[in-house]
């Protein structure tokens, strides 16, 4: 029985292991060097910088991107949403490329999957210049984006998490995308100095009402802008693609066992609950993304204020993502879950009652400070979700499995976008993002994390036709080992 005990307990993933002791051995996975652990990891996270800055960095932006595209239309006129379906685009375009990127990774090495996934990056970049005079053109090329910037996103997360003891999953999940969130820090008021320098401010428009720049030296700057972030993007990837290598010194099994991994997340209830929830907490994230900037400006007239509110969310953005991922190495899924899923439609609905105060200096903290914490605690999903789905359904092929449950923010987008198209009111809009945070935090508190991936080991002792059992093959040494030691039990 003690032998039995100690087989599991190197199986069975416990919230909190290790997360007394923060040492660096502790931290890498295999015999590795100490700078060269800390190389990769950082090469993992600048190389996402230039994504962020299309994901979150372009939100600083799209006033003048509605603007850009309301100034080519024959109408003089575009729907809100339509940036909203840009978003859309992206996530969708990234969700297809991780998938992709997880298959590619079977066949390929992640540095070659790295700089293809660089190479179209840039290419696109430089042809939004062309594309962006139009809608349906301008979400065409976002989705390229999202694929290209899928594949780079994928290939660093499966290096960076290759390289890290699976305890510390979590907050290596949030570091690994932190450059990703960071990114808006310093590209949203480049960006905003660029395309609007004298800080001109919005006027209605005359046809439906919509705060859009009129300027010509505003709206000519706008395709240019996408020149000059390509160039700026290649000095970034290019170089650190050649870095991105998975851990050499991972153990492989002697023997390899037919499996069906992935397949087998499917039969999982708490599969269908991450993805819901996943899908769920997408909603707030593109609310603030795609219009915190918008609403702002319906009372607050400050231009650069609002410019650098936005892209000081970067900070947050990139701080709450480890910080949360922490909160489930220590205590798990589902608690670290409702909690975020909670403070975010609270921090929400405080961004929106912050206009009906009567100063505007008092409007305006208020604002920044709950659009800051809405950030905090949405992108803390980065941190949490990967460490989870390696928790319940194993590290073997994770890009595909991420991938897959990644396809909720894809989903969620279009829902966001669908919200916009049929609510075009504020209150409505508010109301019902914070509405899913309570759904989604309900949700959390469903999820079963009693049970893992591993416990398909232990299912071994009273399982005698192994090879019908589906496993992953980073447990297949933990296979062998179960059914050595139920042979040596049967025969004592």
């Amino acid at each position: 029985m003690n032998k039995l005990q100690c087989l599991c307990s190197t199986c069975v993933y416990r919230p909190g292991m290790g997360a007394s002791l923060i040492k660096w051995e502790n931290m890498m996975k295999g015999a590795i060097s100490r700078s060269r652990f800390i190389v990769t990891i950082l090469s993992c996270s600048i190389i996402l910088i230039p994504g962020g800055g299309v994901t979150y960095g372009f939100t600083s932006i799209d006033p003048y991107l509605y603007s850009y595209l309301v100034s080519k239309s024959p109408e003089h006129t575009a729907h809100k949403s339509s940036l909203s379906w840009m978003y859309s685009a992206l996530l969708t375009g990234q969700a297809i490329a991780m998938i992709t990127g997880g298959f590619l990774e079977r066949k390929f090495s992640t540095r070659s999957i790295t700089l293809c996934g660089v190479a179209l990056f840039n290419i696109n970049l430089l042809m939004m210049y062309f594309s962006c005079s139009a809608v349906f053109s301008l979400v065409l090329s976002y989705l390229l984006a999202g694929f290209t910037l899928g594949l780079i996103y994928v290939t660093s997360l499966v290096v960076g998490l290759s390289w890290t003891e699976k305890h510390y999953h979590g907050i290596f999940s949030g570091v690994l995308s932190l450059g990703y969130g960071l990114s808006s820090v310093f590209i949203s008021p480049l960006q905003t100095l660029y395309v609007n320098p004298n800080n001109f401010e919005p006027t209605k428009n005359l046809v439906d009402g919509e705060l859009i720049f009129t300027q010509p030296s505003v709206l000519n700057r706008v395709p240019y802008m996408f020149i000059l972030f390509s160039i700026f993007s290649a000095i970034i990837q290019i170089p650190l693609g050649f870095l991105l290598v998975k851990n050499p010194e991972i153990p492989k099994p002697d023997t390899i066992v037919k499996c069906d991994y992935v397949t087998e997340m499917f039969r999982k209830p708490r599969f269908y609950i991450l993805f819901l929830i996943f899908a769920l907490n997408k909603l707030p994230l593109a609310y603030i993304g795609s219009y915190a900037k918008m609403y702002g400006q319906t009372f607050i007239s400050n231009d650069l204020l609002l410019s650098v509110v936005m892209g000081l969310c970067g900070v947050f953005n990139a701080l709450g993502r480890p910080f949360w991922g922490h909160l489930h190495d220590r205590y798990g899924v589902k608690f670290p879950l409702f909690a975020l899923c909670i403070s975010t439609g609270v921090s929400i609905l405080v961004s929106y009652l912050s206009k009906f105060l009567k100063a505007e200096a008092v409007c305006a903290s208020l604002f920044t400070i709950s659009v800051w914490s809405s950030y905090f605690c949405c992108t803390g999903n980065y941190g949490i979700m990967p460490a989870a789905v390696i928790q319940f359904f194993g590290e073997e092929d994770f890009g595909i499995k991420y991938g897959i449950i990644y396809l909720s923010q894809a989903a969620g987008a279009v829902l966001s976008s669908i919200y916009t198209s049929f609510i075009p009111f504020w209150m409505p809009l508010v109301l019902s993002i914070v509405f899913t945070c309570v759904v989604s935090g309900l949700l959390s508190l469903m999820l079963r994390t009693t049970e893992t991936i591993d416990d398909q080991a232990r299912a071994l002792l009273n399982n005698d036709s192994s090879d019908s059992l589906v496993i992953s093959k980073e447990f297949e040494m933990r296979r062998e080992g179960a059914i050595e030691l139920k042979a040596v039990s049967n025969s004592d």
